[in-house]
């Protein structure tokens, strides 16, 4: 394939000889480079160019995260994360996402870098992609242990409020980071409970649900809505701890009429059926 030719023939290489991930280049007048497709020009448009190859091998496979790797991506990327460029910051919260996409070979990284202290406050960023592709990394740091759950515990009331964003992607990337971060460990259950994350996780569920009287067209969006999906989800993996389930218990009635309701609402065969089905499950373990 290209990219897999791509780093047989060093060109990782030439990203880090010509330092094109640089948070300076992003300053730099570039002759005949303009701005395109709501990107800045100059030499912002390059780093974008470099972060969209880096994006792009990390997402493809795992079997390029060796090259990756020794490239020593995370102080660049800190630094791009603060960049005065919404599209600078948008791609390089999605380099981070896919970085940690297939495996923690990058958590280490990313700890020693301090990496999350630029990348939490981006959950709640002006602009609607970073705030997307942030909460979409913060998910994917947290996926596959707990190494970097310090780091990512003040995620948390950001990542609720983005459970009420108008765009559905990043409500479900909120939802789904909320559920990786009890995944591996009980470590954030307080703070979870502390900001009412399952009232925020239930009340997103709650509030697409259509009426009864509701026409077919109602029924299919709901039933299409990947947060709502992912939230109930993420409410299952809550439930796994049991100070989480215990507070869940504390207002039974809500929850279990809430599963029955949904599960009444949809096909056997539907996500929402199954995860609904699984949240009960899961409070009677």
């Amino acid at each position: 394939s290209l990219a897999h030719e791509f780093v047989l023939k060093d060109g990782l290489q030439l990203v880090v000889s010509q330092r094109l991930l640089a948070s300076e280049l992003t300053r730099v007048e570039v002759l005949g480079a303009q701005a395109r497709d709501g990107f800045p020009g100059g030499g912002a448009h390059v780093v974008v160019d470099a972060l969209l190859v880096i994006s792009q091998l990390s997402r493809l496979s795992k079997e390029y995260y060796p090259a990756l790797v020794r490239m020593d991506l995370a102080p660049d990327l800190r630094a791009l994360l603060s960049c005065e460029h919404a599209g600078v910051r948008a791609k390089a919260c999605n380099a981070v996402g896919n970085l940690a996409r297939h495996s923690n070979a990058f958590y280490e990284a990313i700890r020693q870098s301090s990496l999350l202290s630029a990348l939490v406050p981006l959950c709640s960023d002006a602009d609607s992609a970073c705030r997307k592709f942030a909460s979409f990394a913060v998910g994917n740091c947290a996926f596959h242990s707990d190494l970097l759950y310090p780091g990512l515990a003040p995620a948390v009331p950001r990542l609720l409020r983005l459970l009420d964003d108008d765009d559905e992607k990043t409500r479900a990337n909120a939802a789904g980071a909320i559920g990786n971060l009890v995944r591996n460990s009980g470590e954030l259950c307080a703070a979870m409970l502390e900001h009412g994350t399952l009232q925020a996780l239930h009340r997103l569920v709650d509030s697409r649900r259509p009426n009864p009287d509701a026409d077919a067209g109602a029924l299919a969006r709901f039933v299409a809505d990947s947060s709502v999906k992912i939230a109930l989800f993420s409410l299952g993996n809550l439930a796994v701890h049991r100070e989480c389930r215990e507070e869940l218990h504390a207002s039974p009635r809500r929850t279990l009429e809430l599963c029955h309701a949904l599960m009444g609402l949809c096909q056997r065969d539907d996500m929402i059926h199954t995860y609904a089905q699984r949240l009960l499950l899961k409070l009677n373990g």
